[in-house]
C-alpha cells in the first residue's frame, strides 16, 4: 500500500472537511457526485493506481457506491455521501496518527489565466519517472480530466446555459484529450500542462461568474489545482 506523506494526509483531511460542509449545507436529500468533487479527489488520491479492493476492505464502502466517486458520475443520498466522507476521514486520521514529522509551508497558488486561441507553446519535455507516487499523482489527474471531458462533450444544456462557448468547449476538449494522451506516454511537456491548467481555471472562474454548471465548475477548479501540483512535482 502506498504511504502518503504527512503533508498530503493533512491536505486530504482538510479537503474532506470541505466536502462534509458542502454535504451538510445541501438543501436536498440526494446529491450529484459532481456537487462534492472534493470527496472524489480524496478517494482518487488514496486509490492511486491500485484497484478498489483496498478502499472496500479498509472503509467498508460498497463497490457500486465507491465507483460513483471514482468515475465522478451518479447520484447518492445525502446520508450516504456523509457516511462515505466520514469513513474516508477516519481512515486519514488513522494515517495521521502514525506521523510526527513537521508540516512544510503551503505552496502559493498561481493566478487564473485567460483562455486564449488554441496555441500551445512547447517549453520543456522530460521523461516521467516510474515511481509509485508519480503514477498516483498522474492517475488522479487523468481520472479528473477524463470526467471533465465526458461532461463537457455530453452536456444536454442549451448553449445559452453552458458555462463555456462552443469554441471554448471544443478547445478545452482538445487540450485535455492531448494532455491525457501525453500523460499516458513516458514523457511530459510543461507548456501543455500549463495550458491545460489555465483552461481549467478559466472554466471554473466562468462558472462562478455565471452561476451555472456549478458541479462542473468545481470539478474544473479542482483539476486545475491538481495539474498545478503535478507541474511542480514533475518539473522542480
Amino acid at each position: 500500500m502506498y504511504e502518503h506523506p504527512i503533508e498530503d494526509v493533512h491536505r486530504l483531511l482538510d479537503t474532506v472537511e470541505v466536502a462534509l460542509k458542502k454535504i451538510d449545507r445541501a438543501p436536498t436529500r440526494s446529491l450529484q457526485v459532481t456537487q462534492i468533487p472534493e470527496l472524489s479527489e480524496v478517494i482518487l488520491e488514496l486509490l492511486g493506481w491500485t484497484n478498489t479492493a483496498y478502499m472496500e476492505n479498509t472503509l467498508n464502502i460498497n463497490p457500486s457506491v465507491l465507483n460513483k466517486f471514482v468515475k465522478m458520475r451518479g447520484v447518492v443520498s445525502k446520508n450516504l455521501a456523509r457516511a462515505v466522507a466520514d469513513r474516508v476521514r477516519s481512515n486519514l486520521k488513522s494515517m495521521d496518527q502514525k506521523f510526527v514529522a513537521p508540516i512544510p509551508p503551503q505552496r502559493p497558488k498561481r493566478a487564473v489565466s485567460e483562455i486564449a486561441p488554441l496555441t500551445i507553446a512547447g517549453e520543456q519535455w522530460i521523461a516521467i519517472k516510474d515511481a509509485s507516487e508519480t503514477r498516483m499523482k498522474i492517475g488522479a489527474v487523468a481520472s479528473i480530466l477524463d470526467s471533465i471531458i465526458e461532461q463537457v462533450k455530453h452536456s444536454n444544456l442549451q448553449p445559452s446555459d453552458q458555462v463555456l462557448t462552443t469554441l471554448e468547449r471544443q478547445q478545452l476538449i482538445a487540450i485535455l484529450e492531448t494532455t491525457l494522451a501525453v500523460l499516458k506516454s513516458p514523457m511530459a511537456e510543461r507548456g501543455l500542462l500549463k495550458r491545460a491548467k489555465a483552461a481549467l481555471e478559466q472554466g471554473a472562474l466562468k462558472s462562478v461568474e455565471k452561476g451555472a454548471q456549478e458541479g462542473l465548475g468545481q470539478l474544473m477548479g479542482a483539476a486545475g489545482s491538481r495539474v498545478h501540483d503535478l507541474i511542480l512535482w514533475l518539473f522542480t
